[in-house]
């Protein structure tokens, strides 16, 4: 180790002078004391930057396309409809990157809501609220339990996301009753499952389940 014989202090890691009175220092340089962080090659606002100027190209590329071509790159206009999901996704990304959880819930309702949107700018098929949002919401229980355990997560961290996707699934009834829905079994059994998760939580999980919705509720 260095040490400065005017100050009288020893020094860590490899310094040319003493760091107090910069005068010359003694003794046998060691490692740095404090870990050496490689700067990062591209910050957020960098990765956010580039998203969008790709997804502008890509919806400009798409609109000159369709304009061309006519009917026969009716592709484009899907194109076009869902680059926005992945723009969405990246910022996403970069909100909840540290936060798994978080991320996946966020991702999941955006793709539900940019799916809807599809499907009633594309002629409301109902296919959106028929197959995709009953198929996401199970998705979305199972991969937050499944991801939830792989982390060793304690129920009081994960239970919220999954009270939150199994209250949302209930709004399938909605879309059934006003008739939009025209196969209603996908979004039924949707729905029956996930109640089931959820008598599933308040039995095996009560004392968990009453500290997670006094907290959200804060009573």
């Amino acid at each position: 180790m260095q040490s400065c014989s005017n100050c009288h202090i020893k020094i860590r890691g490899h310094k040319d002078v003493c760091p107090l009175c910069g005068g010359m220092i003694s003794g046998e340089p060691e490692d740095s004391a404090f870990p050496v962080i490689a700067a990062r090659k591209y910050t957020s606002r960098q990765v956010i930057k580039i998203a969008v100027f790709v997804f502008l190209v890509l919806e400009t590329a798409m609109v000159t396309i369709r304009y061309l071509a006519g009917t026969q790159a009716a592709w484009a206009t899907a194109v076009f409809l869902w680059a926005p999901l992945g723009l969405a996704g990246v910022f996403i990304t970069m909100a909840y990157r540290h936060s798994v959880l978080k991320l996946i819930s966020a991702e999941v309702y955006i793709a539900m809501i940019l799916n809807i949107l599809i499907d009633r700018s594309t002629g409301s098929y109902g296919w959106s609220v028929s197959y995709v949002i009953p198929s996401m919401f199970l998705a979305l229980a199972i991969s937050t339990f499944i991801v939830a355990k792989g982390l060793k997560l304690v129920p009081g961290e994960y239970l919220m996301y999954l009270i939150s996707a199994e209250a949302f699934s209930f709004f399938q009834i909605i879309f059934i009753l006003s008739g939009w829905n025209r196969h209603k079994s996908p979004a039924v059994i949707s729905m029956a499952l996930m109640l089931i998760f959820l008598f599933a939580e308040l039995i095996f999980l009560s004392q968990d389940f009453r500290n997670t919705t006094a907290k959200t509720l804060h009573l």
